[in-house]
């Protein structure tokens, strides 16, 4: 099967797929029962590291004196035992590491059990005796192909979880964001009321003044020509004064010249009497 790995991914499609790459399964200590191993048809070589919790941290269990060390597969009618294997130098037995090998008959008998479970265990056995087997840890146990699945299956559902998370987050975002904007537009719209309510005052305002000044300048009209007139007739009286005093003046003229004249007369007359 070809692979291609020229094809072109964002950045978060390269953090996606980073989440596809396998881990292997000592890379983090699981509880009892989480455990998962892999079997294939052919011979395998599944690893382990023990451990016990003392006081809240991993610590590992010192498998160098606790007897025979066993991975046993227990069905129906069939019961496969794989010692564990001790032909390697970097398997630490003191540190909770131990390796077994299962070869390619025993992987075909497990495969073909009615169950999926697994169990490590430990006996202590001398030439006399053997004391009861205890369990150190159990787990399930699946085939290649199904464990293949199962893992990919996995990191689907934990992807789609993840991002499930998200689009709730974005969600809850969007939700705020909407809020605001309808805030907004309320605010927008107050604005716009208020707008319009100016605009119809303004327009009102206009209609008074255009009015008002059309009423002061027919009023104006009026005063001038009510000013021009008075002025017409201040004009005519000062001429009909003038003419009175004129009068009266040439009236006065006259009396005086009759009294004078009287008076000479009165005066000859005296005279010729002496």
């Amino acid at each position: 099967m070809a692979i291609r790995t020229d094809i072109a991914l964002t950045k978060k499609e390269v953090e996606i797929f980073k989440k596809f790459k396998a881990l292997s399964v000592n890379e983090e200590p699981l509880p009892q029962g989480d455990g998962t191993i892999r079997i294939s048809p052919f011979d395998d070589y599944v690893s382990f590291t023990l451990f016990d919790d003392v006081e809240g941290q991993d610590s590992p269990i010192d498998l160098s004196n606790v007897g025979t060390i066993s991975l046993v597969f227990v069905g129906e009618k069939d019961e496969i035992r794989i010692p564990n294997y001790t032909q390697v130098q970097d398997i630490d037995l003191s540190q909770g590491q131990v390796l077994f090998r299962i070869d390619k008959e025993s992987s075909k008998k497990i495969l073909a059990l009615d169950n999926n479970n697994f169990y490590v265990s430990t006996r202590m056995v001398d030439v006399n005796s053997a004391s009861d087997e205890t369990v150190l840890y159990t787990g399930k146990f699946l085939g290649l192909t199904d464990a293949a699945q199962q893992s990919l299956t996995s990191k689907l559902d934990d992807l789609t979880l993840e991002y499930t998370k998200e689009l709730a987050s974005k969600d809850e975002e969007i939700a705020t964001l909407k809020s605001k904007v309808s805030e907004l537009e309320n605010k927008l719209s107050a604005a716009l009321a208020t707008i319009q309510t100016l605009q119809a005052s303004n327009l009102n305002l206009t209609n008074e003044v255009a009015t008002l000044s059309e009423a002061l300048g027919s009023t104006s009209e009026q005063l001038l020509e009510s000013a021009a007139s008075a002025q017409a007739l201040a004009e005519e009286q000062v001429k009909l004064n003038q003419q009175v005093v004129a009068q009266q003046t040439n009236k006065n003229s006259k009396a005086f010249y009759r009294v004078a004249a009287r008076n000479m007369e009165t005066n000859a007359t005296s005279s010729n009497n002496s």
